[in-house]
């Protein structure tokens, strides 16, 4: 078994492709990437790949067409899933930083009881001017619980174990635009995750990105898995209500909230 890839669904993303693939850093390991174009027909990512030039192998799985995220990563997870002891995400554009793959799959190594690890996250706009740090927590009991406020955890900023497969099985494709939201959710309830405390990702806020044009239909997939994990609590009450509000509030007002309360900090 390999030890470690990087999958990263591709749509039409141009060079913001290569961007990624050449901030993965490879000290402690040299992982496989591992892109899956989902049916693209304007930028290939085939012809974008022909431009890169490092050390790391590249392998490249195509959809016929275009099925959206959450089947392009289960493609690319039933096909490679099993190869690899470790399985990390990345999405084109954003920005691997300070050792990332050093420290979590060093952190998975130390820790045999941990099957998800993340970290905090730099948000930043299209120019890559930081806009806010989302400091995730890292104790797996609070992490359970704040789960029904929001994903304790950034898609692109996860490792987790091939094992996973075994015990949780693919992305949901019943979450529109929350399909991580889901994975995550019932990864957590049988297995042990934690954050690194430390950004190790930037990761760009696109005005044309799948949480901007898809934030109604997120925040409604986020609200039915809420449900479908429903203990009476106060986390899981709050976060029913929080995410009905969110139904009704623009991304824009809500980053612009999150932006300004930390340069009040």
């Amino acid at each position: 078994m390999n030890k470690c890839c990087v999958l990263i669904p591709y749509y039409n993303a141009g060079n913001s492709l290569l961007e990624a693939i050449y901030s993965i850093d490879y000290d402690y390991i040299a992982p496989d990437i591992v892109i899956v174009d989902d049916g693209s027909l304007q930028i290939t990512a085939s012809s974008v790949i022909k431009q890169y030039q490092g050390p790391l192998s590249i392998k490249l799985l195509e959809l016929n067409k275009n099925k959206g995220i959450e089947h392009a990563l289960n493609h690319g997870l039933s096909i490679i899933g099993r190869d690899y002891e470790f399985i990390a995400r990345l999405d084109c554009g954003d920005i691997c930083k300070n050792h990332r793959f050093k420290k979590q799959i060093s952190f998975l190594e130390e820790n045999a009881e941990c099957h998800l690890v993340g970290s905090w996250v730099d948000f930043v706009d299209m120019e890559g001017k930081k806009l806010y740090t989302l400091e995730h927590p890292h104790d797996y009991s609070t992490i359970k619980k704040l789960m029904f406020l929001n994903a304790t955890f950034t898609h692109p900023s996860v490792i987790f174990r091939s094992k996973v497969l075994d015990t949780i099985g693919l992305y949901p494709t019943n979450a529109p635009a929350a399909e991580d939201y889901a994975y995550f959710f019932k990864i957590i309830k049988k297995h042990h995750a934690s954050n690194i405390q430390e950004s190790l990702i930037d990761c760009i806020i696109d005005p044309n990105g799948i949480s901007t044009i898809k934030r109604k239909t997120q925040i409604r997939s986020r609200i039915a898995v809420i449900k479908t994990h429903f203990t009476f609590n106060k986390f899981a009450i709050y976060g029913l209500v929080r995410s009905s509000i969110l139904l009704h509030t623009p991304r824009s007002f809500t980053v612009f909230i999150k932006t300004l309360l930390q340069r009040k900090l």
